[in-house]
């Protein structure tokens, strides 16, 4: 039968890279840089062009959420994103910039890549892993971007005040360990991120730089290079955009509002960027994830299936590409959904997948708790309902969460400036 990487991998699913060619590798890979990396990390970045880190007094990171390494290829052919097209073409002509190929981590989601990257540790050990977790300490699903009940669009628990978000934080920032080595760090993200849990938990050290219209993050990237407020220390700057991933999520990563969005983030990071000669800062463009083709009418309504809710413990948490299913009773679970929806998920053990390293590495823990008994993977152009929010299903024509190769893969464009 063989193990469960080799049966996902013959059926042609992408699996998560964390030996130095994923997502995970890339903030070992500022830490290395910055002088702040200890034995117990990750790898860094394995192919990533020694040159380009010689001599380095400070990284910037560009997190492209959603825009996985086929919708950058497809874009930049379509002169969609000129910039970008013209850093692809140098790294082809290898002058001093390079494009890797890496993954996402498992599950490909915001929730889980963008903790990551503000941590330096994977999934399983951060414990952020997936939009939707089921959360023993409050005892239901959780949306875990803004840590608030996943049935509602907004608020979150430590919105009162009388809970210390960090509390519940199982890891420590990246941000911490680099002030901790005399290194500033600073985070460029819309304004409404300041107070958010997320910031809160695991970016609290840096510094905050926010903006309120994404077009102002070109401006802001471009202000904080060139005023160098950390002087003579060593720094590093993470800035985020949003939009593509949105777009992608509410019309497709093919339709033009995603070719649209995706030439103002080009646009942005052209005025912060373009005509920098090459200097003490490595720019490391990503993406936490890409984005599968999917069809609303397609959509799966797993939380709308009273038989299958009856055999589970708690509801139905996860992604819409992977439904994490807490059950006692693992084989009816199976048995329902294998003759409801025959043919269309893959299913799989959740403590095989850790013991296989799906989730990352490390203390288990949390991993086990909030990752049902048994996950649901769907491919094609298929999604899943798994939580009702104010009421409502959720209709996207993009999604991730899963292993397919366009939720998986994902680009790294480093280039000097």
């Amino acid at each position: 039968m063989g193990s469960l990487r080799d049966r996902l991998s013959a059926a042609g699913w992408t699996l998560p890279d964390y030996d130095g060619r994923g997502l995970a590798n890339l903030p070992a890979t500022v830490l290395a840089t910055l002088g702040a990396r200890e034995e117990r990390d990750m790898l860094p970045l394995r192919d990533l062009d020694p040159s380009l880190a010689d001599g380095v007094r400070s990284v910037v990171v560009i997190l492209a959420d959603g825009l996985g390494w086929d919708q950058l290829h497809r874009l930049c052919e379509r002169r969609d994103t000129p910039f970008l097209a013209s850093l692809l073409e140098r790294a082809r002509a290898r002058d001093q910039a390079q494009l890797l190929e890496a993954t996402s981590v498992f599950p490909s989601t915001t929730a889980a890549a963008v903790t990551t990257l503000n941590t330096a540790r994977t999934p399983q050990e951060h414990g952020n892993l997936a939009y939707f977790c089921w959360l023993e300490e409050f005892g239901q699903v959780t949306q875990m971007l803004r840590w608030g009940p996943a049935t509602q669009r907004r608020g979150s628990y430590f919105d009162d005040g009388t809970r210390d978000a960090t509390a519940y934080r199982l890891v420590t920032s990246m941000h911490a360990r680099l002030a901790e080595r005399g290194a500033r760090s600073y985070l460029i993200e819309p304004e409404i991120f300041r107070r958010e849990a997320m910031t809160r938990m695991h970016a609290a050290e840096a510094g905050f730089v926010g903006y309120v219209l994404p077009s102002t993050l070109g401006v802001r990237l471009q202000q904080l290079l060139d005023r160098r407020p950390w002087g003579s220390a060593l720094a590093y700057v993470y800035a985020y955009w949003a939009g593509v991933d949105t777009v992608a999520h509410l019309y497709g990563p093919r339709s033009p509002e995603h070719s649209l969005e995706a030439a103002l983030l080009d646009r942005a990071l052209e005025h912060a960027l373009a005509g920098r000669p090459p200097g003490e800062t490595l720019v490391l463009l990503t993406a936490d994830h890409g984005h599968a083709e999917v069809d609303p009418a397609q959509l799966v309504d797993l939380e709308g299936d009273a038989e299958l809710r009856s055999l589970l413990r708690n509801p139905i948490a996860g992604e819409p590409r992977l439904a994490f299913l807490h059950t006692d009773r693992p084989d009816a679970v199976r048995d329902r959904i294998q003759a409801h929806w025959p043919g269309v998920f893959t299913l799989f053990d959740r403590d095989e997948a850790i013991a296989e390293g799906l989730f990352g590495r490390g203390d288990a823990s949390a991993a086990r708790r909030r990752v049902g008994d048994l996950c649901a993977m769907l491919s094609g152009p298929r999604a899943a309902t798994i939580v009702r929010v104010d009421g409502q299903a959720v209709l996207h024509r993009g999604a991730h969460g899963g292993m397919s190769s366009d939720e998986m893969r994902i680009p790294i464009i480093a280039w000097r400036a």
